[in-house]
């Protein structure tokens, strides 16, 4: 029996002209709002269900007769009776959804990358392949779109993740059976862009950090400190609780964060982020300071299970907000500008992991600190330098005698060679 269409299967409705029922036509309505028609053709005792091209349902009444015309014949053209692009990548979101927040990590997503993932479909892949049914994308088809994308001007690890979510949606469609194989395996190696950043992190010093939060206001320095000196994510810092702060013992415990919607979720984004890690007394002293501003306001904003970062009117306070406030501070410090990129919040994240290892604190050490499951990923992803630390490290070569080995190489290299069974003469 031919494969029928399933997709959207509990938004198909029969096709009325007037109040006459047309047999063999239904209509589906994407998450667009376009109208999708479908015909149901039947050859003996084999059904066949096709996806028609009209738009109308004029056009599909037509469409529909033409195509009985052809059976009748023995001509009924076979066209791809799949779902298009776009209605099953709805269907891979909400495969994704419902894996956000599960307890089993290796099978978990959190809500960003969801979102993530939903906007670079509409935004990237979705506007010139959503109407192509899901197999019939090519591996030039794949090609095409990292060549449309680089011309737009998009970074080369932006490319690469629309590369790759188009990957994952397709490797759902293999397991679905819909597709034989996966067609972005068979992309050359020539084709495929590149992961190199265009900006690299920003590695700020100890005294840039302190002139950094000395422009900070109020609202926002204790989050900067957070991610600073504690090593927190922006997410992880705006969404604690009170609960989590033991201001006595200095410490803060990271159980969740805060996602783009403003929702506090229960989860962190790996089992090694959710750990209680110490709060220097800079840290704790700023969490002092605004607990008391918190409790001036309103005693409800100092209990165990309300954020300590929130807005006037007690919302959860936006990484919008405080990127926005970190570049004010940034642009007051003198620290961006003269073609420098912005500090950012995670370039806080970045300083501390670069401070700790010029402080010559162990790999495994940092990891910890830095809450890596792997410390590969501390050594290979965050182990740049300050400009202080590059510094010293060409005075401990120079200390080492590593220049004077160099020039005294260097010297014999460019000696006069004797010739061959004579000794060299010293010039009088």
């Amino acid at each position: 029996m031919t494969q029928q269409v399933s997709h959207g299967s509990s938004t198909r409705r029969p096709v009325h002209v007037g109040r006459r029922r047309i047999p063999g036509l239904w209509e589906r309505t994407l998450a667009d709002g376009a109208v999708v028609y479908d015909a149901r053709l039947w050859e003996g005792r084999r059904e066949q269900r096709i996806t028609l091209e009209a738009t109308t349902k004029t056009d599909a009444v037509r469409e529909l007769e033409a195509l009985r015309v052809d059976r009748d014949r023995g001509e009924i053209r076979h066209r791809s009776q799949q779902p298009t692009l776009a209605e099953f990548a709805d269907e891979w979101i909400k495969h994704l959804q419902s894996r956000v927040g599960i307890r089993d990590e290796r099978r978990r997503y959190s809500q960003r990358t969801v979102d993530l993932y939903r906007q670079r479909l509409d935004a990237h892949i979705l506007d010139r392949l959503g109407s192509r049914h899901v197999d019939e994308i090519t591996v030039e088809d794949v090609r095409l779109l990292v060549d449309r994308l680089g011309r737009r001007g998009l970074a080369p690890g932006t490319v690469t993740s629309c590369v790759n979510i188009l990957s994952g949606l397709l490797r759902f469609a293999l397991k679905r059976k819909l597709v034989p194989h996966n067609v972005v395996r068979d992309l050359d190696r020539d084709d495929r862009p590149g992961v190199r950043r265009q900006s690299e992190p920003r590695y700020l010093t100890e005294a840039e950090l302190v002139r950094l939060f000395a422009k900070l206001t109020d609202t926002f320095r204790p989050v900067a400190l957070l991610c600073a000196y504690s090593g927190l994510r922006a997410s992880e810092a705006l969404g604690l609780r009170w609960g989590d702060v033991d201001l006595g013992a200095g410490t803060v415990t990271v159980a969740g964060q805060v996602g783009d919607d403003g929702e506090w979720l229960p989860v962190t984004k790996t089992r090694a982020s959710a750990a209680t890690v110490v709060a220097p007394p800079a840290v704790i002293r700023e969490l002092c300071a605004h607990r008391a501003r918190q409790a001036s306001r309103s005693i409800a904003l100092v209990r165990s299970e309300a954020l300590v970062f929130t807005t006037w009117n007690g919302k959860p306070q936006g990484r919008r907000n405080a990127l926005r406030a970190l570049h004010r501070a940034g642009d007051a410090a003198g620290l961006n500008g003269d073609g420098r990129q912005p500090v950012g919040l995670h370039d806080l994240r970045h300083s501390l992991v670069a401070i700790a290892f010029e402080n010559e604190l162990t790999l495994p050490e940092v990891a910890m600190l830095a809450r890596h499951a792997n410390p590969n990923v501390t050594a290979t992803v965050y182990a740049g330098l300050t400009a202080d630390g590059r510094e010293r490290a060409s005075a401990k070569l120079i200390e080492a005698g590593f220049v004077m080995a160099e020039m005294a190489e260097s010297s014999v290299r460019t000696r006069p060679l004797a010739p061959e069974g004579l000794s060299a003469k010293r010039p009088d």
